[in-house]
């Protein structure tokens, strides 16, 4: 019996050797487990990590195109408002030139027909008969217009164009030349009859 007990207990001392190892390994498992999940998450942290990141990056990045988008629009809009300024200008400028070439011919006008006047009063006044139509030339200059150019000229200075810079012609009253007809003496000799 002793040989039996000897036996078992050797069994027993067998199996709890066994177990020891299998809860060791079992432990080391488990262990082996544990820093294989604590890596991976630490992976997945990491991970998330960067890609919040990029996505903060991206974020920046997009602030920074929707800033750049909104200064550019606003310069456009300043150089838009200054050249609408400009072109203003320089239409207030061509209506005012227009506005004074008209005042100038309704002046050049009136002058002439003052002018006319004058010059019928003083033909009554001497009494004299206005000579006859066929011995009268009438000499007339044509009203001052202006050219083309200075109509619609769109010019980045301040300054007028060079056809504007030319002195305005003069306007006269129409003048009454006398052209009497008179026969030439011809020598008798020279003439047949």
């Amino acid at each position: 019996m002793r040989l039996l007990e000897k036996r078992e207990q050797l069994f027993m001392e067998h199996e709890l050797k066994r177990q020891k190892v299998l809860v060791e390994a079992n432990t080391t498992l488990q262990q082996e487990k544990l820093k294989a999940d604590m890596n991976r998450e630490i992976a997945n942290l990491k991970t998330i990590e960067r890609r919040e990141a990029e996505f903060q990056q991206l974020q920046e990045k997009e602030r920074e195109r929707a800033r750049d988008a909104q200064l550019k629009l606003r310069e456009l809009a300043a150089q838009e408002m200054k050249e609408r300024v400009h072109l203003e200008r320089v239409l207030v400028k061509q209506q005012q030139q227009n506005l004074i070439l008209q005042k100038q011919r309704e002046i050049n006008r009136l002058k002439a027909q003052a002018d006319r006047n004058l010059f019928q009063q003083g033909q009554a006044s001497t009494g004299g008969k206005p000579a006859p139509k066929e011995k009268l030339a009438t000499v007339q200059e044509e009203p001052a217009t202006p050219s083309p150019e200075a109509a619609v000229v769109l010019t980045d200075s301040d300054t007028p164009p060079p056809s504007q810079n030319r002195p305005k012609p003069v306007r006269r009253p129409p003048v009454m030349i006398d052209v009497g007809i008179q026969k030439s003496p011809v020598p008798e000799c020279c003439v047949s009859e």
